[in-house]
């Protein structure tokens, strides 16, 4: 998020995790269900991104998506940069998908949620690795216009807490020192 008194800027990188624990904890949908949704998704790097200025009274001035589209790349740990793919490189079921949240992200948030935009890049680099693996060792970030949003993974509320053996703290499973006292962490098992 930007950190600018006078924009409201989210970046949000969707994983595929984040879509897993969703349905994960829907009553209605089966697992099966569940899997053939997240297979709509996972040729894709999905990042959805809203971008305002806040005028002088609160009221809020939108950016368009294709405005918002001519200014945002992605870039790969290795400094690879990405455009958002085109409509005509998107899955058919990949677009109905996203038209379906789009409304969804409209009734839960009002104005922001119209202007929730959703960008796909490719998962994976040339060399079929991905690009932003949530559980994995990496950093990749976002630009959009002038800014820069980097995530540093793997993405520690995935991964099971990690005790530092020396204060006994509970820390977040992405941490290799304990912030409290530098000890070292162990590994965790896999």
């Amino acid at each position: 998020m930007s950190q600018k008194a006078d924009e409201i800027t989210l970046v949000w990188w969707i994983p595929e995790e984040y879509w897993q624990v969703s349905f994960a904890r829907d009553p209605n949908m089966t697992v099966a269900q569940a899997e053939a949704f997240i297979k709509v998704l996972r040729p894709y790097t999905v990042i959805v991104v809203v971008d305002g200025k806040i005028g002088a009274f609160g009221g809020i001035t939108y950016k368009s998506e294709a405005t918002i589209r001519a200014g945002i790349e992605l870039k790969d740990s290795k400094g690879t940069r990405y455009r958002p793919l085109s409509e005509d490189k998107i899955d058919a079921n990949t677009k109905n998908f996203l038209s379906m949240m789009r409304p969804v992200f409209a009734n839960i948030l009002g104005p922001m949620g119209q202007n929730m935009h959703f960008f796909l890049f490719p998962s994976k680099n040339k060399e079929g690795q991905k690009i932003a693996d949530a559980k994995k060792e990496g950093t990749f970030s976002v630009k959009v216009g002038e800014r820069e949003f980097r995530w540093r993974l793997p993405l520690g509320s995935l991964l099971p807490p990690k005790i530092c053996p020396i204060c006994r703290e509970r820390l977040s499973g992405a941490y290799k020192f304990c912030p409290w006292d530098g000890t070292k962490l162990p590994e965790a098992k896999k």
